[in-house]
């Protein structure tokens, strides 16, 4: 069974964002078709990439690269849905993400 995915909402907008930065509308095309397709593999195998180091709560939170650009989908597995806290920069502020992650 595959489970839903759901985003944070400044998750949704900061992959907007992401898009909207580069200038040729074709390669902010790419990079929404390159994070479709991470999804589709996080939702085919949810734990399959390690946890985030330095994360050391609950829930168990794991980044999965987006291949061809320096993002990566942050998020965690619950028992009903996959939660997208971020779709976060690899070279920009680390951890910003955090606080997004209900206790």
């Amino acid at each position: 069974m595959t489970l839903a995915q759901r985003e944070h909402p400044a998750a949704r907008a900061e992959l907007l964002a992401g898009v909207t930065w580069y200038d040729d509308v074709a390669t902010g095309q790419e990079l929404l078709d390159a994070t479709r397709e991470a999804r589709r593999t996080i939702a085919a195998m949810p734990n399959a990439w390690p946890p985030v180091q330095g994360w050391n709560r609950q829930p168990t939170v794991r980044r999965k690269g987006v291949a061809g650009f320096p993002y990566a989908i942050v998020y965690y597995v619950t028992e009903s849905e996959i939660v997208i806290v971020a779709y976060a920069h690899e070279k920009r502020r680390p951890g910003y993400w955090k606080a997004r992650i209900a206790a």
